[in-house]
């Protein structure tokens, strides 16, 4: 006879970290592992860890690019482990990340989309202990403040989240609590160049030394129409937009060889 398999524990809340103390020459000698990302992302994002959480706070102005860099992370993420993306603000229904999901050419068994707006729904499916990677947008259309939401941090410590955050009326800064710069690992910003219409993101904060500080997302001139379905040529997508920059010599990602 068979034996039945244990029940599935979830996922309790972490316990406190215990002090500790050691040399400078012990620190340093420590081992680190970092994450095998892509080289366009590694550049980007830095050494992150690949046994330890971090986190991200995306922010930026309507229009620029937010969803667009989370579906190109959530592909990224999903190389490495399970994606859940909460759609909080673009909700699944709308059809808008399905167009936009497609005209990135992105779609993964390993990305589940997480149709809610409810704190407690997104710590329950957590708790199931599926999901390596994170992704809440935004954090302010969950049903809670900004306090209960950095706590889903500390209470899933193998769980790498992306935050995504509305901006206030001035354009310039994220909305929420002033901790969220504190909290974070990384901040990231997105804007258009006016001159160009191009889409781009900004390394504001990122403590794992990345070398590449600005990314190409999209240009306004080149977001291309859904591909066509009946086997007729369609129009290019975002992968070949980006390709044709690079064969063009223009700059998809940018290294810090300036002061920005």
């Amino acid at each position: 006879m068979a034996k039945k398999r244990p029940a599935h524990q979830p996922t309790m809340l972490a316990d406190p970290p215990q002090d500790e103390i050691r040399t400078l020459r012990e620190l340093t000698r420590m081992p680190y592992r970092a994450a095998k990302l892509s080289q366009e992302w590694r550049g980007f994002l830095g050494s992150v860890p690949a046994d330890a959480q971090f986190s991200i706070l995306l922010a930026g102005p309507s229009g620029t690019g937010k969803s667009t860099l989370c579906l190109q992370l959530a592909r990224e993420f999903a190389r490495l482990g399970n994606v859940l993306y909460v759609c909080a603000e673009e909700r699944t229904k709308s059809g808008t990340l399905r167009l936009r999901a497609r005209l990135l050419g992105i779609s993964s068994s390993r990305i589940w989309m997480f149709d809610t707006t409810r704190y407690e729904s997104v710590v329950a499916e957590l708790s199931k202990g599926n999901h390596k990677f994170c992704i809440i947008d935004s954090i302010q259309e969950l049903d809670v403040d900004d306090e209960h939401i950095m706590r889903i941090i500390e209470q899933f410590p193998n769980v790498v989240f992306l935050f995504v955050a509305q901006v206030d009326w001035t354009e310039k800064y994220s909305r929420g609590s002033s901790k969220w710069r504190h909290k974070v690992d990384i901040r990231l910003w997105t804007d258009v160049d006016e001159d160009t219409q191009c889409r781009w993101a900004h390394n504001i904060k990122n403590r794992f030394a990345p070398t590449v500080s600005k990314r190409f997302l999209f240009c306004q001139a080149d977001e291309a129409k859904e591909p066509a379905s009946n086997g007729r040529k369609g129009a290019d997508n975002y992968n070949a937009v980006t390709n044709s920059r690079r064969h063009r010599g223009a700059s998809v990602w940018k290294r810090n060889t300036s002061k920005e």
